[in-house]
């Protein structure tokens, strides 16, 4: 047995199967569909109509994401099954990558349980925040990007190549035409090839044009579609709304990402068990500074650890692993990994061996409440009672009761009750969250629009949006908006806090 496990690719292999062994377990019973999951099939449903992203499809993340998706539809189909085999397919890379990481700095075992880690961390949880079908797959791909990429510079510290700062700029590129969550780390890139291992001006510029190809790309075609400068500077100015947002630091806030410590007690509460890993962003800091002049001597080292921090940076104060900081907690661990070991701390690999069977315990034991099947006329996935009795009950009455042409408005969000009936809903204003509709898009515009745009149907959906401040639309929020509605439209559906509406003198 040792002599097989000699050879990384046999324990890559290893990896592989394992990940194939569990899949069966976890396929179809991953994530929850009425909150941002539904954008996600939405929206390259729309580009493949059509819509062009910033211009009438409203967009707050790069391009990339749901380009390469609405591709995937337009090969294989738009099915609920396309984007959920991207998703693991990428997340296999994804583990793989972890592994190829991990061999750069620690040992075999160790990094064989880092990459079982981070399948059952963040492939195979069944909640909103896994890789497979996510809040966003604009994250997921980035995430798998940025790892490529800090892989990559790894690589091009340790030997010099020039060929590998060139792959690490092309990815970094990539990763941010999805998301822009690892801009702090192409500061560090730059910093590492300009500073820490220097390229030379000619090879640095070389590297700024790979890194320009994918979002040049995903630009260009969205310029050719018809994007102009007017749609850009507004969909910057909503941004600008977005991150000054009270809302969102709420919602912040309540998760980990802001300092408060009153919401930091609740979640410490709530995570139970899973709350130790919350301070890793902080241990690792701490390591750091006490050793750090050891560290800067290991330029591979000090790079990679820089990097983790720049990673890290939205889950500082608090590593959220039930939450967005499952994300990047494959890299926060292996540099915790790497950090002890410089510490000569013992049994690394006996408390990886057992964060993975806590984690793996946690993702087998949730499945028992994705013990809902919807079917749909665009698959079946297994999901929650709570969750897939109303998306069953709306999409049923959608498809019975409405004519394909007509034009059907989910509120506060419901997108991808729009993508399995094939109905229209609106692309700009399709989240009518807090957040949106009071603070990145504001009630008047709101208004404005659907008076001049009004749909054959509105539905009404009970969702709780109270980590942005408010409850339930038309109740706690939006009266306005809903008293538009209840004055040019008959309510002709009402079951469990579902309203559906239907326009007056149709």
């Amino acid at each position: 047995m040792e002599k097989f496990f000699k050879k990384d690719t046999r324990i890559i292999a290893v990896l592989i199967v394992l990940f194939l062994s569990a899949l069966p377990f976890f396929f179809l019973h991953q994530g929850l569909l009425l909150i941002d999951t539904g954008r996600e099939f939405y929206l390259p449903e729309q580009i493949n109509s059509g819509g062009v992203l910033y211009k009438n499809v409203y967009n707050i993340y790069g391009p990339f994401s749901y380009q390469f998706n609405a591709v995937l539809f337009k090969i294989f189909g738009e099915h609920y099954n396309t984007l959920y085999f991207a998703g693991i397919l990428n997340s296999l890379l994804i583990t793989i990558i972890m592994f190829l990481l991990s061999r750069e700095f620690t040992n075999k075992i160790n990094s064989f349980l880092i990459a079982l880690l981070t399948m059952f961390s963040l492939v195979f949880t069944t909640f909103l925040y896994n890789s497979n079908i996510t809040y966003a797959f604009a994250m997921v791909y980035a995430l798998s990007a940025f790892l490529l990429s800090l892989l990559f510079l790894i690589k091009y510290i340790k030997n010099g190549n020039i060929a590998f700062a060139f792959i690490s700029c092309f990815f970094a590129g990539f990763s941010i035409a999805n998301k822009y969550e690892f801009g702090l780390y192409i500061v560090i890139l730059a910093y590492c090839l300009i500073f820490l291992k220097p390229a030379g001006i000619k090879n640095v510029l070389k590297s700024l044009l790979y890194f320009c190809i994918i979002p040049f790309i995903c630009f260009a075609i969205l310029l050719l579609q018809g994007l102009n400068y007017d749609d850009i500077k507004y969909t910057i100015n909503m941004f600008n709304n977005m991150l000054n947002a009270p809302s969102l630091k709420l919602f912040y806030s309540t998760f980990g990402v802001f300092f408060n410590i009153e919401y930091l007690k609740g979640l410490i509460q709530n995570n139970g068990i899973f709350a130790v890993f919350g301070v890793l962003p902080l241990l690792n800091l701490i390591l750091f500074i006490i050793k750090y002049k050891q560290i800067y001597k290991d330029k591979v080292l000090f790079a990679f650890i820089l990097c983790s921090f720049a990673a890290c940076a939205k889950a500082f104060f608090f590593l959220n692993v039930n939450h967005m900081g499952v994300f990047i907690f494959p890299v926060c661990i292996l540099a915790s990994v790497v950090l002890f070991e410089r510490y000569n701390i013992k049994f690394i690999s006996l408390l990886l061996a057992a964060a993975v069977v806590l984690f793996a315990a946690e993702d087998f034991s949730s499945l028992k409440y994705k013990n809902y099947l919807l079917e749909t006329p665009k698959g079946r996935i297994y999901t929650f009672k709570k969750d897939g009795e109303p998306v069953k009950y709306v999409s049923d009455f959608i498809i019975a009761n409405t004519n394909i042409a007509d034009k059907v408005v989910i509120m506060p969000e419901g997108s991808f009750i729009n993508f399995i009936t094939g109905r229209k809903g609106d692309n700009f204003f399709y989240n009518l969250s807090p957040l949106f509709y009071t603070d990145v898009f504001g009630e008047e515009m709101i208004l404005n629009h659907f008076e001049k745009n009004m749909p054959e149907y509105f539905v009404i959906l009970p969702i709780n949006n109270i980590e942005y401040g408010k409850s339930f639309f038309g109740i706690d929020y939006a009266q306005n908006f809903y008293e538009m509605i209840v004055n040019n439209y008959n309510l002709i559906e009402e079951k469990n806090g579902i309203k559906i509406f239907k326009r007056k003198n149709l």
